[in-house]
């Protein structure tokens, strides 16, 4: 099972490394232990003892061969059984040899050429190995041999293997347990800003939103989500503002009109215009809000693809009751080939729809309001006043009105900018060439323009 915790994530992966390598050091021992077996490793002993044997006779000024033992030629008197050396002269004489024993006899008694022989102790077959090598000293020839058991041999490699093995099973537990040690240690002190970010993450609510996490010490690796988490947190602390300011300014649109219903009623109702005209104020209220809450919520969207042409269709005969009781003129200009884009046709609808009825109701009898179609999106042209630079700013804010403007919940542009990002668009405001308003809404996803112009 996988461990939930990333320290133990690594703690194991590190301790299963380290495993596999151990592993793999003994697979490699155990294919050399396979490759140099016995009989190899004791060629290559007999070999040093001639190298030994060879270093160890001199020749005296008088022309005798003296032997100077090194250090580990004592070793012949121990294992008098198991290893021997002699040398010979020209003539086939003994000079020197190792102390007499089974192993020396075997030696003597050794037909020549042969490089190996056996020997009986005690009812156990000992095989020899034999090497031999001719060498000068002071002028003349000698030859000198040795004599090595692979009894000696097998033993001393079980007694190497059983010490090494050991030293080396207790060396990889050792050094397996201090590396987890600091393995653990070290990634929980450098995991230790993680979790102090935790906590604070934790402990963020509504009331809390302007907490940040900390980024110090963090690792490198994680900084950058850190530092996301934190423009996350900003971006949800300024919508949450936005919304109790929303919510402020609602409360304060209907107050006015539900308290002049209210002394209405108090004084009997005679008023009868002025009641019908506040109801309607605040039910387009209402409606705006209702229209700008699903606007604002992306999971309210269903996009199907949609021509451009006959969603500016409808939305022209839906308000041409309106423009015709204005004496408004509304025509359709379509510029290039049909053209379709995918949206939520009923967000597109009320976009359309909001910004000629803004159109309209800006526009003096007797003019046009021309709306353009395109691949590149849609554009809305009056023949009204215009906007004055100072209001320019302030087209999308939610709630604002024009002075002097006496109908509107000052909604409209705002559901129109929050419907084109849900959909990947733009809305921007241009003067019209005739001194009019021009709304504009460009859609790259459509044909990658630029803007109507």
């Amino acid at each position: 099972m996988r461990p939930a915790s990333l320290v133990a994530r690594l703690l194991r992966a590190t301790l299963l490394a380290m495993l596999a390598a151990a592993a793999a050091a003994a697979l490699l021992l155990l294919a050399v232990h396979h490759l140099r077996d016995a009989d190899y490793l004791l060629g290559v002993e007999v070999n040093e003892r001639l190298d030994s044997l060879e270093r160890s006779i001199v020749a005296a000024p008088d022309g005798r061969l003296l032997h100077r033992p090194i250090s580990n030629s004592d070793m012949y008197d121990a294992l008098r059984k198991d290893s021997a050396f002699r040398v010979l002269d020209a003539s086939g004489r003994t000079v020197f040899s190792s102390l007499d024993g089974p192993a020396l006899q075997a030696l003597q008694d050794m037909p020549p050429g042969a490089h190996g022989l056996e020997i009986h102790d005690d009812g156990e077959r000992v095989r020899l190995r034999v090497g031999e090598r001719e060498v000068m000293r002071g002028g003349a020839a000698y030859r000198i041999q040795t004599a090595l058991s692979s009894r000696f041999q097998a033993r001393l490699g079980d007694y190497a293997r059983e010490l090494y093995l050991g030293s080396a099973v207790a060396t990889v537990a050792l050094a397996l347990l201090v590396f987890a040690l600091v393995v653990f240690f070290t990634v929980r002190r450098a995991l230790a800003p993680l979790q102090r970010a935790s906590t604070i993450a934790s402990g963020i609510g509504p009331r809390t939103l302007a907490a940040r996490l900390d980024v110090g010490n963090v690792p490198s690796e994680v900084k950058p989500l850190i530092d996301a988490l934190n423009s996350a947190l900003a971006r949800l602390e300024h919508g949450f503002q936005v919304q109790q300011e929303f919510l402020a300014r609602a409360a304060h649109e209907l107050k006015t009109p539900l308290a002049l219903l209210q002394a209405e009623i108090e004084l009997g109702g005679q008023n009868r215009d002025a009641m019908l005209r506040e109801t309607r104020l605040m039910a387009r209220q209402v409606k705006q809000l209702l229209h700008l809450a699903e606007a604002s919520e992306g999971h309210n969207y269903r996009f199907v693809r949609r021509s451009l042409w006959a969603l500016a269709a409808d939305g022209v005969e839906y308000l041409g009751r309106l423009a015709e009781r204005r004496g408004v003129t509304l025509q359709i200009r379509y510029d290039g080939p049909e053209a379709w884009a995918d949206l939520d046709d009923g967000a597109a609808f009320v976009l359309v729809k909001n910004l000629l009825e803004n159109a309209v109701n800006h526009s003096p009898a007797g003019s046009a309001v021309t709306l353009d179609v395109s691949p590149r999106g849609l554009a809305v042209t009056d023949e009204g006043p215009g906007v004055a630079e100072a209001h320019r700013e302030h087209l999308f804010a939610r709630f604002w009105r024009a002075p002097g403007a006496s109908d509107g919940a000052g909604l409209g542009l705002a559901i129109v900018q929050e419907i084109c990002l849900a959909h990947g668009w733009t809305v921007h405001f241009e003067p019209a060439p005739r001194g009019g308003a021009r709304f504009v809404v460009t859609m790259p996803a459509t044909a990658g323009g630029d803007g109507i112009r």
